[in-house]
């Protein structure tokens, strides 16, 4: 068998070779494998190199014509760089876990409509629909809904059902036809009971596609997934070379997970590892989804002072973007000035995902034909409109567009939310979405039906629409800056897979994660209780995906109190002379002294 050609050297090439040796060893036997590596260690590399391969050896891997290789992955930023790095070639199908399920699944349509009524969120639905045996099936924006004889499926029902598919042995070999292999990136991702039933959790051979599983059980951040998945007939696979980062963050790494110790490439700086704790606050805590943190305001000071601190003491170079990562969308808010957005939604991801409609219209169509308005590229600026049917006939048109859009301009500087939609509902140039028409009809037939003194109370959409609008239109341009990352900040959630220089990663107090137990617990953690465990794991994978971030330079700052078993487990991680406290003045002003 001929393998790709690699550069000679080191060990971490050769550790490469070595795995791809192994991972081709299982394709030609078709069992399948579990590629298994901390973070930074390249499993991406091994994907491409494993992908690249078989392009060059096609019909060994894939005999019949319209055969293609299936690599799934979890966001579409690592979708594209597949298909960038494989010319999109035909014969690899990229996409993202929901979009490679519904590609296998719609054909079934019968077999849909059967299992629809079993899945949850569907009873109430279905009780007001009646029977749906002669619906089609489709799937789209991810809202459950039953109109005009088409059945419109949640995010959620695509796994769901695909699970229920995969468990029959005639569809895994259907599949197998035409995707002799599928590659899983980011495997502790895949929806629980998804996985087991892809692979039937049967002898070998398979029955079926032969999968190759990419990931690190302690990157598991997400609910409802599998983790581990070591009960599976799968090879195992290990890679321990750190690609992405310095001595001092891998020496972090290796402190938390000496079970899979990791070495640096060659040729890296040293960098930093520093931890700056507030335990010296004195004033009031936040309670509830903040347990324990410090006020929203004294943080935002914090985070500068720390940031200059680090600078200063020549931990992170002077002029090096600084990445900022936080537990909570409601957190960076807060600091980027949208905060009253954030109140207005019970979701994060109806304004973040823009899973909201209003939202997804201000954000996707109104502010970029404004910003090409403003910058006369006035070609995209009807691109952007061209589903709105903008009209432009003769030239009192065009003075009207022009009129149109320095009125925009200056009610986004100054007015509402309210008041930019009334602007748009109003002109005759061009159609916003028939949602947004939809959401005010409705806001504006529920105020009139109330009676004298009452709030609008359902539905709740309805409601979060009455409150958009009264948040200054100011805030959707922060938003918007945060949603296309033009901002330092990310959630700790929002950056697996990703790297950067340097990194701030601020641990604060949320119902879901305590960091501070967590440290406590990490001596004794082999003897926790199962729920103490499953508590344990949630936060200490995220503090390891967020601590693997960095590349050279690592500051972590804890903004709830931490007790001295936290404080010793973080001296033997990083040394005492690295953890810096953050003294407070009496009017709450933060101070670093050396």
């Amino acid at each position: 068998m001929r393998i790709s050609t690699f550069q000679d050297g080191t060990t971490a090439d050769r550790e490469s070779r070595n795995a791809l040796h192994e991972i081709l060893d299982s394709l030609d036997g078709r069992r399948n494998f579990k590629l298994e590596a901390g973070a930074g260690a390249g499993k991406t590399r091994s994907l491409i190199d494993t992908l690249q391969h078989i392009l060059e050896n096609r019909p060994e891997y894939l005999p019949r014509e319209g055969q293609q290789v299936a690599c799934v992955t979890y966001t579409n930023v690592a979708r594209k760089e597949i298909i960038n790095r494989t010319d999109a070639s035909p014969h690899v199908f990229a996409g993202t876990i929901h979009g490679f399920l519904w590609e296998i699944i719609s054909g079934f349509q019968k077999t849909l409509s059967q299992e629809i009524v079993t899945l949850p969120g569907w009873k109430h639905l279905l009780a007001e629909e009646g029977p749906i045996v002669d619906f089609s099936v489709s799937y789209d924006l991810g809202f459950r809904r039953i109109r005009d004889g088409v059945v419109w499926l949640h995010h959620d029902d695509i796994p769901a059902l695909a699970t229920r598919l995969f468990e029959r042995k005639k569809f895994r070999s259907l599949v197998a036809d035409r995707f002799p292999i599928i590659f899983i990136d980011e495997y502790q991702d895949t929806p629980a009971g998804l996985a087991e039933a892809m692979v039937g959790n049967t002898a070998l051979p398979p029955i079926g596609s032969t999968y190759g599983f990419f990931g690190d059980h302690w990157q598991q951040i997400y609910d409802r997934t599998c983790g581990k998945i070591d009960h599976l007939p799968v090879t195992a696979i290990d890679k321990r070379a750190n690609w992405r980062s310095g001595p001092a963050v891998v020496s972090l790494l290796n402190h938390m997970r000496p079970e899979l110790p990791q070495a640096p490439v060659p040729g890296r700086n040293t960098g930093s590892v520093v931890v700056y704790q507030t335990n010296s606050w004195t004033g009031p805590r936040g309670t509830r989804s903040k347990k324990g943190q410090i006020p929203d305001l004294t943080l935002k000071e914090t985070l500068r002072h720390v940031a200059e601190d680090s600078r200063q003491r020549n931990l992170i170079p002077r002029g090096e973007p600084l990445k900022t990562l936080m537990l909570t969308h409601s957190s960076i808010a807060s600091e980027l000035g949208f905060g009253k957005i954030n109140e207005v939604f019970k979701y994060n991801d109806d304004y973040v995902r823009k899973q909201d409609d209003v939202v997804a219209f201000l954000l996707e169509i109104l502010e970029p034909a404004c910003e090409f308005f403003r910058t006369k590229r006035f070609g995209l600026m009807l691109e952007t409109l061209k589903r709105s049917r903008p009209c432009m006939r003769n030239r009192s048109d065009k003075t009207g567009w022009a009129d149109l859009f320095h009125r925009l301009d200056e009610t986004r500087d100054t007015g509402t939310v309210g008041d930019v939609l009334d602007i748009v509902l109003e002109q005759k140039y061009f159609s916003p979405s028939r949602a947004v028409h939809d959401r005010q009809r409705k806001w504006t037939e529920g105020l009139s039906s109330l009676r004298a003194g009452e709030m609008l109370s359902e539905p709740r959409q309805i409601v979060e629409y009455g409150k958009l609008r009264e948040v200054p239109y100011c805030e959707i341009i922060a938003l918007r800056d945060y949603v296309e990352e033009k901002t330092p900040f990310s959630t700790q959630h929002g950056v697996k897979g990703e790297e950067y220089p340097s990194v701030l990663a601020v641990f604060g107090g949320w119902t879901r994660y305590n960091f501070p137990k967590m440290l406590a617990d990490f001596p004794r953690s082999q003897s926790l209780g199962d729920e103490d465990r499953k508590r344990f794991e949630r936060s200490r994978n995220l503090f390891y995906v967020a601590c693997s971030r960095a590349q050279e330079n690592l500051a972590m700052l804890f903004t709830t109190e931490l007790s001295e078993e936290a404080l010793k487990t973080l001296e033997e991680w990083v040394g005492p002379s690295n953890i810096i406290a953050v003294d407070y003045s009496p009017d709450g002003t933060p101070r670093i002294t050396a």
